[in-house]
């Protein structure tokens, strides 16, 4: 599922290590924790203070996810790659998945706003 997702931005890569052990761990595991990061947003924090309410906590947290998602794909595919540097696709897929983190991360805020108590209209 997560191989054509990637591969829809990046093309397929020479080295079949990446649709084969990269891209499926990698899409899972950020898909959990944007999903976990949202759920600390709203359920955690969004009904322990007010202060949940702006955009601002909502946004360092999206920024985090993205960060979370960059660092992880590129150190995990470094890994599985066996490669001493990184190269241009690792780093387009790196990027690539920042950006799903943040699309999970913003799908999940809309399901999981309605349960929190402070942040129930953040992001809009």
């Amino acid at each position: 599922m997560f191989t054509s997702l990637y591969e829809l931005w990046l093309g397929q890569n020479d080295d079949p290590i990446y649709a084969e052990s990269v891209f499926n761990p990698v899409g899972l595991l950020t898909l959990i924790a944007a999903f976990v990061l949202a759920a600390l947003f709203y359920l955690g924090l969004g009904r322990w203070k007010a202060v949940f309410y702006k955009v601002g906590p909502w946004v360092i947290t999206l920024i985090v996810a993205a960060i979370f998602g960059f660092i992880y794909a590129l150190t995990y595919a470094l890994d599985a790659t066996g490669a001493d540097e990184s190269d241009s696709y690792m780093q387009g897929f790196a990027g690539v998945n920042a950006f799903y983190a943040v699309l999970y991360f913003t799908a999940f805020s809309f399901l999981l706003k309605r349960f929190s108590i402070y942040a129930r209209r953040t992001p809009v």
